[in-house]
């Protein structure tokens, strides 16, 4: 693909741009109900639950009525990958437009893209009363294992065609959202596949490499 035939260029969030793997795994590790979401995380994985009942859980695991503010809070501590904001500016420099595409949550996203000046986003959501305090459900806009579904309604709206973009992730739940675009790069510090179709690479603006 070449630099003029590429329009934009999609990340995951969790273990892609930034260092730790999961937003929701955080706010277990705070609550301490990890063993929770490990249950859930097999339950969905086997197939034997849905997406949405599966943030269900998550959520129901944690203390009742929690803050938004705390929520925040516990994902403030945050760390965007190292050349993340180089790759970012580059990207925007060939004139690039730049997606965060993740199923972690909306709060944290939002930060990740403004701090990276990212053109586009979309995650999954917690839903708050009007004083603040978490409620039962969340909001399903991203299922880990279908996240192509996202990114094309993404790309929709942004109209651009998939054929011109590239997608990075790092977990073989990405392989969806890798396999939609032109191209799909896999960062291999966690996860390597055996799908020719997929580039791996060893740091984010290795993506330069192919493009």
């Amino acid at each position: 693909m070449t630099r003029v035939e590429l329009q934009l260029a999609a990340f995951d969030m969790d273990g892609t741009v930034l260092e730790q793997e999961s937003s929701w795994v955080a706010i277990h590790r705070h609550f301490k109900t990890e063993r929770f979401g490990e249950a859930s995380l097999k339950l969905y994985s086997e197939g034997k639950i849905g997406y949405r009942e599966f943030m269900r859980r998550d959520i129901a695991s944690w203390p009742k009525g929690v803050s938004r503010r705390e929520i925040a809070k516990v994902l403030s501590g945050y760390r965007i990958r190292e050349d993340a904001p180089e790759t970012m500016d580059k990207l925007r420099g060939m004139g690039i437009r730049t997606a965060l595409v993740t199923s972690g949550i909306d709060i944290l996203a939002e930060r990740v893209a403004t701090d990276l000046r990212m053109d586009y986003w979309v995650a999954n959501g917690l839903k708050f009363d009007r004083k603040g305090a978490l409620g039962s459900e969340g909001v399903g806009r991203v299922d880990p294992t279908r996240k192509d579904v996202a990114y094309l309604r993404l790309l929709r709206k942004a109209g651009v065609p998939a054929s011109k973009t590239i997608a990075v992730g790092d977990t073989v739940y990405d392989l969806a959202f890798l396999k939609s675009a032109a191209v799909g790069f896999m960062l291999a510090h966690s996860t390597r596949v055996s799908d020719p179709s997929i580039v791996h690479i060893s740091k984010l603006s290795d993506i330069f490499l192919h493009i």
